[in-house]
């Protein structure tokens, strides 16, 4: 009988196979810029920053950034991605959309043929839809050669200038900090985008902050990944592992890294739409949560979207939103309605049953 050598490891039972960990990344930061938050409370107490809310703390980045509990295709495409990046050698003063060589120019143009979204242009006002969040577009990158005035750059404002744009504050506390606008935004324009870590479904555990503040990045898009699978402008090699990673469900939470997008407020008649727009690529790590004007907003409007019905019946008691309360009232009124129409139901039955019984004793 042979014996393990002592320096030799023990074998691993194949009736106890290990437990799979899950993949921590320690995320690469681009700086962003912090705003300062004003606490306009009647009680003076909770003003100080030491009685904020521990979701008002957070580390300001620029794009976002790997997080956790991501899938290894999610993070071989980001990768991937990452070393292979679209950036046009268009040279200084050139504008893409006139350049017919120009890779960005014909990522945007076969996005515009195939799934037939408008393009994002620079100072030009966005054409919304009703599907908005599913429109997806391309713009140049930070790193491409072209012209700073090049039409494709749409989204080189977003970044610039928030404590000039913006304003975040707090005048109750049930509704928490809202986001104010300090200039007229005219419609179609994009605001800002919502930044964050890119992390898995199990990163958000259930009621967890998380859960409330993250939106979703990656949602299975098919039509997305059948458009990849034929863009012309895709080396072969990248077709099949960013369409496997777009057939992940991912998420951006903002809590620990994020921008002044997490304290956008909630509305059922919101002045901002959701957009997702590449940005100097077309793997998940290039894609950006940009809101968008869907009307002229005025200096000092507070800046709101949509959160959808079910966080709104999950996690919002008290809502601030007049309409909301209208559609909440207009459901309770059916509730008691059906409720009303049974108890009298009930009634008239137990009624006759009574009477039956007395004609039945006489």
């Amino acid at each position: 009988m042979k014996l393990r050598p002592r320096t030799q490891p023990p074998r691993v039972s194949r009736a106890k196979p290990m437990k799979k960990e899950a993949i921590f990344i320690k995320p690469t930061i681009v700086a962003g810029e912090t705003l300062p938050l004003f606490s306009r409370l009647k009680e003076f107490g909770k003003n100080l920053v030491y009685n904020f809310p521990g979701t008002a703390f957070f580390t300001s980045i620029l794009v976002n950034v790997l997080g956790d509990y991501l899938s290894k295709a999610v993070i071989e495409a980001i990768k991937l991605g990452n070393q292979n990046p679209m950036c046009c050698s268009c040279g200084p003063g050139i504008t893409c959309m006139k350049n017919s060589d120009c890779e960005c120019a014909i990522a945007s143009k076969q996005f515009q043929e195939k799934l037939k979204i408008p393009p994002v242009l620079r100072k030009k006002a966005v054409k919304l839809d009703e599907n908005q969040y599913w429109r997806i577009q391309f713009c140049c990158g930070p790193k491409c050669q072209c012209s700073s005035e090049c039409s494709l750059k749409g989204l080189d404002e977003i970044d610039k200038d928030h404590d000039k744009k913006f304003e975040v504050y707090r005048e109750e506390e049930k509704m928490g900090f809202c986001v104010s606008s300090k200039k007229d935004i005219a419609k179609g324009t994009p605001v800002m985008s919502f930044n964050g870590e890119i992390v898995g479904k199990r990163a958000l555990k259930r009621g967890s902050d998380a859960e409330q503040y993250s939106l979703r990045l990656i949602d299975q898009d098919q039509a997305l990944i059948d458009f990849l699978k034929t863009a012309k402008f895709l080396a072969k090699n990248l077709v099949r592992p960013f369409a496997t990673a777009f057939d992940r469900v991912v998420f951006i939470n903002p809590l620990k890294y994020g921008n002044v997008g997490r304290f956008l407020s909630h509305s059922c008649r919101p002045n901002l739409e959701m957009m997702r727009i590449f940005q100097g690529g077309v793997s998940p790590g290039h894609m950006r949560i940009v809101f968008i004007a869907n009307r002229n907003i005025k200096a000092g409007e507070n800046l709101c979207f949509d959160y959808g019905e079910s966080y709104v019946e999950n996690h919002i008691e008290h809502c601030m939103c007049p309409e909301l309360c209208m559609k909440k009232n207009k459901k309770e009124s059916k509730v008691n309605t059906v409720r009303t129409q049974r108890a009298v139901r009930n009634q008239t039955q137990e009624t006759s049953m009574m009477g039956r019984l007395r004609s039945f004793f006489r």
